[in-house]
């Protein structure tokens, strides 16, 4: 058959719908740009809408090279002379921004997804291979040219990248010389936005000129300080879109402050009710919020959560534990003080036991979250996750916990934390703890296969008697800020898997006493294994509402 006739057949409108299927094939779709031309000009704006997803490895240097033609060539001020000059006298500069007269196509226009946290690693790549290691002066040099090209192929995306639909502005580690500013765009710049998420300090001029040209926000999700006391920009941004899908709001210590909401705030996200489904607040203050009304009248959510925020008493949370969140199938309720369990016994029940994941309160011996287990079990057979909180010597609510788990048929997913308000860890090594650990072995449903134990304490022995009289086919174990975990701990986890065969992903974060020989032991039994120094802060808290 004649291709080219064929080419000629199809509107681009066809080709388009049939190149979908083959989004994702990077070598199908460079086959096909060979072609002809009518092909070409129509699979290189598919091919170069989320280039960062779709690369790989072996071309990480070429899409840089390509976006690097892009850049201006002009001359930096003689300021940087002292962080762009090589070894060998070379000017990193111009040494590697090229003359960009010879490309075909204007790349940047076609990009429809941008993460600065994915730039940056591709450039710390391709600038590793196109700079020998010997020839860097100093090692801050290296990490100022990454942010350096880094920052600048970002700004080059934020001004000839109109339609971009997903935005991620992931930290001021990727930035330097100030933030990344919406106010030199011109008016139809980002009018396709969808996907938002400004994960840094941003300020009230930012989100404004956010505003002024997006109206289609879908997924919002913003970090603010205490120093972005006026949230009437926010406000408005959150007023000025069609139909907000998904809010999250993250308060950044500051001066070990945290960002205050305001009742405007709440009134805002009501402007979204007929849309809302996802809320989330993490490490914000309500103490101006008299009630969380606003939020009841949301009532299409479907997902809310509230991680390590104060001023949430029984007054203010009230509203919603009045039937308002009957469509609810994710609750994360994980506020250590002014809490009461009549409300979110209230919330549960009222819920109709369409609650699919529940992350609960911090149990003390005073909160009485032993009546939230206990009222929770006529709600228990749907749930599929569930995350818990407990301070050392709390033994009646874990009894009353491994009650609740009796009921918990279908639990897919279990995650234990421990601390108290000065987060000391949940200690199983004391005596009566220990039978309760060793219970909860027993108790856990067979249908679990994802556990995470989360800023506790147990010896080698007691993991090795809990893993043993373990039936449940864990596939997944975390082991998250638990300090006194050694490699003796990580031979007993790599015995379960080699007897069991069922682990396949072992994640250990915060644990600085684990040495390389017991990662290499761990590596040759299980699938994955994944080792990090950095602070699990919030890491199963997000995955609640994914």
């Amino acid at each position: 058959m004649n291709m080219k006739v064929d080419s000629i057949i199809f509107l681009p409108e066809c080709l388009e719908n049939i190149f979908k299927f083959l989004q994702d094939d990077e070598e199908a779709l460079f086959s096909s740009i060979l072609v002809n031309r009518f092909w070409c000009r129509t699979l290189v704006p598919i091919l170069w809408r989320n280039p960062f997803r779709l690369v790989k490895d072996a071309n990480t240097n070429k899409l840089i090279n390509t976006y690097i033609l892009c850049l201006s060539n002009d001359p930096e001020p003689d300021y940087l002379s002292d962080f762009v000059i090589l070894k060998d006298g070379q000017n990193v500069l111009q040494k590697l921004l090229k003359n960009s007269s010879r490309l075909t196509f204007d790349y940047p226009y076609f990009l429809r997804e941008l993460s600065c946290s994915k730039i940056n690693v591709l450039v710390k790549k391709w600038l590793n291979s196109v700079i020998d290691d010997s020839n860097w002066n100093k090692p801050e040099q290296k990490e100022f040219c990454v942010k350096w090209f880094s920052n600048n192929l970002i700004r080059l995306f934020m001004n000839k990248s109109p339609n971009v639909e997903s935005l991620v502005i992931q930290s001021d580690a990727y930035h330097h010389n100030g933030d990344f500013s919406f106010n030199s765009c011109t008016d139809k710049s980002y009018s396709a936005l969808r996907i938002l998420h400004l994960d840094y300090c941003c300020y009230g001029h930012t989100l404004q000129s956010i505003s002024f040209n997006c109206h289609s926000i879908e997924e919002l999700w913003i970090s603010l300080t205490e120093n972005s006391r006026d949230t009437y920009s926010l406000n408005e941004l959150i007023k000025s879109q069609k139909g907000i899908k998904d809010f999250r709001l993250r308060s950044v210590y500051y001066n070990e402050k945290v960002f205050v909401v305001t009742p405007e705030l709440l009134e805002a996200l009501s402007v979204q009710k007929r849309t809302l489904h996802t809320v989330q607040f993490f490490c914000c203050k309500f103490h101006q919020c008299p009630t969380l009304q606003p939020l009841a009248e949301c009532t299409k959510i479907e997902r809310l959560g509230f991680f390590n925020c104060d001023g949430l008493t029984e007054e203010v949370i009230k509203p919603l534990a009045n039937g308002s969140l009957r469509n609810s199938n994710v609750l994360a309720m994980a506020v250590y003080d002014g809490f009461t369990e009549k409300v979110i016994i209230d919330i549960i029940e009222s819920s109709h036991q369409n609650l699919k994941r529940i992350s609960l309160p911090m149990a003390t011996k005073t909160n009485n979250i032993r009546n939230v287990f206990t009222s929770m079990r006529p709600f228990a057979k749907n749930l599929t996750g569930i995350t818990v909180c407990f301070s050392s010597g709390d033994n009646k609510s874990f009894e009353s916990f491994l009650l609740l788990l009796d009921a918990c048929s279908n639990l897919e997913s279990l995650c234990i934390e421990g601390g108290d308000t000065a987060g000391n860890p949940l200690d199983f090594d004391d005596k009566e703890m220990s039978i309760y650990f060793e219970k909860l072995a027993i108790k856990m449903p067979l249908s679990i296969n994802r556990l995470v134990l989360y800023n506790v304490s147990v010896t080698p022995q007691l993991l090795q008697t809990f893993l043993e009289k373990m039936e449940s086919p864990i596939r997944f174990l975390g082991l998250y800020g638990c300090f006194m975990i050694r490699d003796d701990h990580i031979n007993e986890i790599v015995k379960y898997a080699e007897r069991t065969g069922h682990l396949k992903n072992l994640t250990v974060n915060w644990c600085f006493s684990i040495t390389g020989k017991a990662v290499d032991e761990a590596l040759r039994v299980i699938d994955e294994v994944h080792f990090s120094d950095d602070e699990p802060y919030d890491m199963e808290f997000t995955a609640w509402l994914a």
